[in-house]
């Protein structure tokens, strides 16, 4: 609690009490038996001394609030109803005493000569509440003085001259004495206003330094705000713009496909014209010979029509699935309907004989029993980085590697610290710079599993989004198409879950009694919190005769870790291959073999 300071006084402005001044020890103890008994309005009734080292000033200080007003300077109303109520709190002590005289006699006694006060120029007024100094010190006595018999106006006036000169004298003294000792004042133990306003001063410059302070710590929090505010909106933007990327890569993607479909229309088209004009004429030429060829010559002629009939059934499919996607309907069933070939003879059918293997060399496709046909998975990246064309200049590769480097440094600040690099990303990234890298691996993988043996079964786990890979599933030789046309439907999305992926490919293939190969087509490293390598190492331990091949789209050599651990090849374009041979190489081993036809 604060203290106020009402005055700084001589000690011995009054004479002391028999037992001598009131000292802060004694004022504790009767404050805190006041407090406890009556209240803390009656406890404040008397200051607390405070006398200085050398013992000759007392200093009165006061627990109220307030401006403390001599009692004498009040008008007459106040002065009443204040001394009232100083007689009121003066008889509440003096029967406390009473009460506690029987367990304490000398608290008791010293309660009753604090009742006690000199004369109501040691009372101050602090806020409508009296206030005793130099209580305890009784009350002084009135002290006369007796008249001095008349002299005779000779006598008078022959002391008038030394009594003028005592007087000047006593009054020269009395001006020093009020000079030195500041006694002008009235009275001269009364507040030091002097004091009292250096230390509101310091007090003011304290405070004036708090709110210096409080104002910059508001200054830095507004700016704050303001940061979070603008980081809060520019994430919403960074949603809508991914929303509306991502609608727009979809639209993209279908237009392309459909482009695609549209341009090999018309060279279906024609080869499928052609081929019903050479079954048609093969047809003829069989039924001419039938008369005069013996069966070896119509068997080859059999064969002949009967590869060109599939190799025609085939292109009637393709057609079907590209007119499918355009939007038409397959005119070529019609024709085929409308004009069906004619019908040729019966001729016995010799029965094939099976092709061995050379000795020493691998079975081939048709020898090998389908269980030993080596499987393959395919992990491809359709991460968001995907997005970049295939072919970038010196420039704009260097761009991308600081764009990336930002982004993964900065955390949740990165659309603020990277948003210089963010436009540029961008007009990189949009439509008509060329094909982008998952444009690129699509057509690899197209190639690549088209020219796989009939009897491998072929895995697909594309890594899209954190945090788990997407399985796309196990297909045969006779549903390939229905793989391809998901692969062929895919666009970038976010994440590269390249861990996961590894581990949902290895679980589709053998690779303990029968060889297996996971080819992975990524152009980075794992990024969802996954250690690929060690992975890799465990699925290597767990299926020996599985080799992962990885196929790295930049090169940097972040994903060679995933083929060292199982004994695979890591192929980047520095080895001078086109993306479709690198993936073709990753494959090869579950290719035909050189020696088969």
């Amino acid at each position: 609690m604060s203290r106020l300071r009402l005055c700084h006084t001589p000690a011995d402005a009054y004479p002391p009490p028999p037992g001598g001044a009131p000292e802060s020890g004694i004022y504790g103890r009767l404050s805190e038996a006041v407090r406890r008994h009556l209240s803390p309005s009656a406890a404040s009734i008397l200051a607390e001394p405070v006398a200085s080292p050398d013992g000759l000033w007392i200093d009165w200080y006061s627990g109220l609030a307030g401006q403390p007003v001599p009692l004498l300077s009040l008008p007459a109303g106040e002065l009443r109803r204040i001394r009232n109520l100083l007689e009121d709190r003066l008889q509440a002590l003096r029967a406390l005493a009473d009460r506690l005289n029987p367990a304490d006699p000398a608290l008791a006694q010293a309660l009753r000569q604090a009742a006690t006060y000199p004369d109501e120029t040691a009372v101050y007024v602090i806020d409508g509440q009296p206030v005793l100094t130099f209580w305890g010190y009784g009350i002084l006595p009135k002290h006369g003085s007796a008249r001095t018999a008349a002299s005779p106006a000779s006598s008078r006036r022959a002391r008038w001259p030394w009594a003028l000169l005592a007087g000047l004298f006593v009054a020269g003294g009395l001006g020093w004495a009020a000079t030195h000792f500041s006694l002008w004042r009235w009275p001269p133990w009364g507040p030091d206003y002097a004091a009292m306003l250096a230390g509101e001063r310091a007090e003011a410059e304290r405070l004036r330094g708090i709110l210096v302070d409080r104002q910059s710590d508001l200054a830095r929090s507004l700016g704050q705000c303001a940061l979070q505010a603008r980081l809060d909106m520019l994430r919403e933007e960074q949603s809508r713009l991914a929303a509306e990327l991502g609608a727009s890569e979809t639209e993209l993607a279908n237009a392309i496909e459909i482009c695609r479909a549209r341009e090999g229309l018309d060279t279906l088209r024609k080869e499928s014209d052609a081929l019903n004009a050479r079954i048609g004429g093969l047809q003829n030429e069989l039924a001419a010979k039938l008369e005069k060829c013996g069966d070896g010559k119509l068997s080859a002629a059999v064969a002949e029509a009967a590869k060109l009939r599939g190799k025609l059934a085939s292109l009637q499919s393709k057609l079907a699935d590209k007119l499918a996607r355009c939007g038409k309907k397959p005119p070529l069933a019609k024709t085929a309907e409308a004009t069906p070939p004619p019908a040729a003879p019966p001729v016995p059918e010799s029965s094939p004989k099976p092709v061995k293997a050379a000795e020493g060399l691998p079975p081939c496709p048709g020898e090998r029993p389908p269980e030993d046909a080596p499987d393959v998975a395919i992990v491809l990246d359709a991460s968001g980085s995907m997005r970049i064309p295939s072919v970038l200049d010196g420039n704009a590769a260097q761009l991308i590697s600081r764009f990336e480097s930002c982004m993964q440094s900065s955390g949740l600040l990165a659309p603020v610290i990277c948003a210089d690099l963010i436009g540029a990303y961008e007009s990189i990234t949009q439509a008509g710079r060329g094909p982008t890298r998952l444009m690129a691996a699509q057509r690899a993988v197209n190639n690549v599993v088209g020219g796989l043996p009939a009897d491998v079964d072929v895995g697909m786990v594309v890594l899209e989004d954190c945090p788990q890979a997407s399985d796309y599933g196990m297909y045969d030789g006779a549903h390939r198409g229905q793989l391809l046309q998901r692969v062929n439907g895919l666009i970038p999305r976010k994440g590269t879950p390249l861990g996961n992926g590894i581990v949902q490919a290895a679980n589709k293939v053998d690779g303990v009694r029968a060889p297996a190969v996971m080819v992975v087509v990524s152009d980075g490293k794992d990024s969802c919190n996954a250690d690929p390598c060690a992975i890799a190492a465990a699925v290597k331990a767990a299926r020996p005769k599985l080799k992962i091949n990885v196929v790295d789209i930049v090169g940097d050599g972040a994903v060679g870790c995933i083929a060292r651990a199982t004994g695979g090849d890591v192929l980047t374009p520095q080895s001078g291959m086109s993306l479709d041979q690198m993936v073709r190489q990753a494959a090869k081993d579950a290719e035909k073999p050189a020696h088969c036809k």
